[in-house]
């Protein structure tokens, strides 16, 4: 994907800038050397974004604000001022959402998500055109949602926000068209990969996810970049928009018959038993933002290595990574439960496929440098090796190296996200990094590796969950 900069430099008011969208534009017009005002909800995640701008070539400023409350977003406009003089543009790009039939979202969630995302709107928009009427001048840019145009089960909070944003910025259009120094532009993505999924409230006993075709957060600060050079009315990001839009209008009937099925098999993760959740609803969850949600496959390269520093934004992380394909399952107990299983290293032959049995392991386990000594494959040929610890993050991330040569190494990355106090979301990547397992193709190591990552997961999972085995998503 090309990086689209603006042909000059300006000041730029950002919000939604900790995580996902938000993050990613900040970071775009850091890269053309913009003064960034940073929004948000949380000091520490704000702060984080700051650095990663900083270090992109850009000037950051910080402001913590809500949008659910006007003084808050009049607040960091007017900080916005004091620091940048004028404003040349804004990109709002904050929004909650919850998951749920429409009469099982508490009432106070459904209201505070329409506050965030469609009420949210309107404060920064007014905020942004009172000061670009007076300058005679100004760019705004709204983050709107394919779901601005259609409509799914099981997603009014968000649905109904965002057709309530793609009327109001159609209104603001005409109402600026005898302003040609101010453009106002809607950019509508399609299934992002993004943290906010994760970071929703649910009430489906699931998560979300994005329903493909994916794409990364720069695809759509790419969109944003291009409207900054060269405004337009909307432009759509997705390869599936212009289709699900047709289908909506033009064979509802077709459409109101496949939307559900479609929506439990692509938009909604496997698994069940989460517990209902508002998520980051109604206060922020700064340990879950981050550039993206690890949905996609990455790219390899300079661009991956970029990606990876500015998705933990912070210049002492150095996290390693694969080129494997994520492969996730909610686990229906705790995060604690499910590192105990991890740090017990007797218990790796247990759950991890192919693992014959443990010889020994070091008293240190899991610390990094510390290793597990076991057999794989049949008896009576077994290859006898060893796994060890690259990066240990103590309940929450575990990076192995696991060795069996003749056949070569592989990387692994395990990753616990809590969804609640007994329930958890584990993510496990793996590709072959050396020896004769790394030469096939990626798509063919990953074909050989996905169904036994898939069973290593259940595997886990049952043991997490104790004797009885009811495991969300099992079977």
């Amino acid at each position: 994907m090309s990086r689209v900069e603006p042909s000059a430099a300006g000041s730029a008011l950002v919000t939604g800038a900790s995580s996902g969208i938000g993050l990613a534009t900040a970071l775009a017009l850091s890269r053309g050397g913009w003064t960034v005002v940073l929004v948000g909800r949380d000091t520490g995640s704000l702060e984080r974004a700051a650095q990663a701008c900083r270090r992109a070539g850009g000037t950051a400023v910080v402001a913590v604000a809500d949008v659910r409350d006007t003084a808050s977003v009049r607040a960091a406009f007017e900080l916005a001022d004091d620091e940048t003089g004028s404003l040349d543009v804004v990109v709002h790009s904050a929004a909650t959402l919850a998951y749920g039939r429409f009469e099982d979202v508490p009432d106070e969630v459904f209201e505070s998500a329409l506050d965030t995302t469609l009420m949210g709107t309107t404060r920064v928009c007014r905020e942004a055109l009172s000061r670009f009427r007076l300058a005679g001048r100004g760019r705004l840019v709204v983050i709107g949602s394919l779901l601005g145009k259609t409509a799914v089960p099981g997603m009014s909070t968000y649905t109904t926000a965002k057709w309530g944003v793609h009327g109001l910025v159609r209104s603001l259009q005409l109402e600026t068209r005898d302003e040609p120094g101010i453009q106002v532009s809607l950019v509508s993505p399609g299934g992002v990969d993004t943290p906010v999924y994760r970071q929703a409230g649910t009430y489906l006993g699931r998560h979300g996810q994005p329903p493909p075709p994916r794409v990364d957060a720069f695809a759509v600060a790419d969109a944003v970049m291009g409207c900054l050079d060269r405004p337009r009315r909307e432009v759509n990001v997705g390869a599936g928009n212009a289709l699900t839009v047709m289908g909506f209008r033009a064979m509802p009937a077709i459409y109101d018959r496949l939307v559900g099925p479609l929506m439990n098999r692509v938009a909604l993760q496997a698994g069940s038993g989460v517990a209902d959740t508002p998520g980051n609803v109604l206060e922020p969850r700064p340990e879950a933002e981050a550039l993206s949600g690890g949905w996609l496959a990455s790219t390899t390269g300079a661009r991956r290595a970029l990606d990876m520093e500015e998705n933990t934004m912070d210049d002492t992380d150095q996290h390693l990574t694969t080129q494997g394909q994520p492969q996730r399952r909610t686990v229906a107990a705790s995060a604690d439960r499910v590192w105990d299983v991890l740090a017990d290293g007797w218990s790796y032959a247990t759950w991890v496929v192919g693992t014959a049995r443990i010889r020994d392991v070091d008293t240190a386990w899991p610390a990094p440098g510390s290793r597990i000594h076991h057999s794989v494959g049949l008896w009576p040929a077994l290859l006898s090796d060893t796994t060890s610890v690259e990066e240990c993050v103590t309940g929450r991330r575990l990076v192995l190296k696991a060795r069996g040569w003749p056949l070569g190494e592989a990387r692994v990355e395990i990753d616990i996200e809590p969804d609640g106090p007994q329930s958890c979301t584990v993510t496990m990547t793996e590709d072959a990094i050396s020896g004769p397992g790394s030469l096939p193709p990626r798509i063919v190591r990953q074909a050989m590796i996905l169904p036994r990552n898939s069973e290593a997961l259940r595997r886990l999972a049952y043991l997490a969950k104790g004797s009885s085995g009811l495991v969300a998503g099992s079977g």
